[in-house]
Parts: structure tokens; C-alpha cells; sequence
């Protein structure tokens, strides 16, 4: 009597490939962003809806954080969105499937503070900031032997102005951002 051993065997890589792949598209088609007709939200005060897929499109409207927009059409880089009337695109890095922590008032209201408080409060918000030196931060890189040099050469590059124009342009050129690959 001869016994047939006969082992099913499968490739671990195979199995992980094919997990892998049935999670991905099973998460793209399910997610909320690829669903036509989902609710998205804005996830930064003004954010550019454009009449185009291009971050040097024309603006059609402006929007604020936390805006529900609904997603008709999704693309590799923008979504086509609908919101307060209007329809365009919008990137797709600015929208988020979860409604953000505060609005754009929260944002609007750090503008009607003045002075110290103003700048106590946009530094508490952003932790650190890439606007140059701040009083405190002033006064901390002075004790800490900073040279006078350093500390005029962050305030010359603050008064550096560059406008929207300017900057898209610089993303497109770097492909950044919204023109990266």
C-alpha cells in the first residue's frame, strides 16, 4: 500500500503580494476620497479651487478650512470638486475625508489680535515658525552667543516678499507640491 503525500505549498512572497494587492484595491475603491459623490473638507484656510487641473489655473473660488465639498471626480494629482455653488479642482494633499479641528474663524481671529499677543498666539500654534526670529527667539539666540550678523541677515530675508505668482511659478519650475511627479 503506497501512501500519497501530497503537500499544498504556496510561496510566502506570493501570498503576501496577493494580500497585498486585494488590500489595495479594495482600499481604493472603498476609501471615501475615490467614491464619487463623497464628502470631503478643506484642510486649510484659503485653499484655491481652480477652473483647471493646474495650481496656475484660474481661481474660481477661494475656500476656507473645514468647507464640505463633494468629490465628483478624482484624478491622479487634483479632485474635481462642488462647493458653495461652484465647481473646480483642487489638489488633492489640501482636502481630508475627516472634518479638521476648528475653522477658519480660528484662523481669522489670530488677525484681530495685536502686537505681542498676536505673535504669542501664531507662535503658540505653529510650534516653530520659518518666519524669522521672533522677540523671545531673539533674545534666546542672543544668550546663546548668536552673532549680530546672523540675527540681521534672518530679519533681511523676512522682509523678502514673494507673491503668489512668484511661488507657483518656483513649484512648477521644482516640481513641488502640487506640479511634483
Amino acid at each position: 500500500m503506497t501512501s500519497h503525500n501530497r503537500t499544498n505549498t504556496f510561496s510566502v512572497p506570493a501570498v503576501l503580494i496577493s494580500v497585498f494587492v486585494c488590500l489595495f484595491v479594495a482600499g481604493h475603491f472603498l476609501s471615501p476620497a475615490s467614491a464619487r459623490g463623497a464628502t470631503m473638507y478643506v484642510k486649510k484656510a484659503k485653499t484655491k479651487m481652480t477652473e483647471k487641473q493646474s495650481a496656475r489655473s484660474r481661481t474660481v473660488k477661494i475656500l476656507g478650512k473645514g468647507t464640505p465639498v463633494k468629490v465628483l471626480k478624482k484624478t491622479r494629482k487634483f479632485f474635481k470638486v462642488s462647493a458653495g455653488g461652484k465647481t473646480g479642482w483642487i489638489f488633492k494633499f489640501r482636502l481630508t475625508a475627516k472634518a479638521p479641528a476648528g475653522s477658519s474663524q480660528d484662523e481669522d481671529f489670530l488677525d484681530t489680535l495685536g502686537g505681542e499677543q498676536r505673535m504669542a498666539a501664531k507662535e503658540s500654534a505653529s510650534g516653530s515658525s520659518i518666519r524669522g526670529l521672533s522677540p523671545t527667539a531673539e533674545k534666546h539666540a542672543r544668550k546663546k552667543g548668536t552673532s549680530r550678523e546672523s540675527i540681521d541677515g534672518v530679519k533681511q530675508m523676512e522682509k523678502i516678499k514673494v507673491s503668489d505668482q512668484e511661488l507657483d511659478r518656483f513649484l512648477e519650475e521644482g516640481a513641488l507640491g502640487e506640479y511634483g511627479q
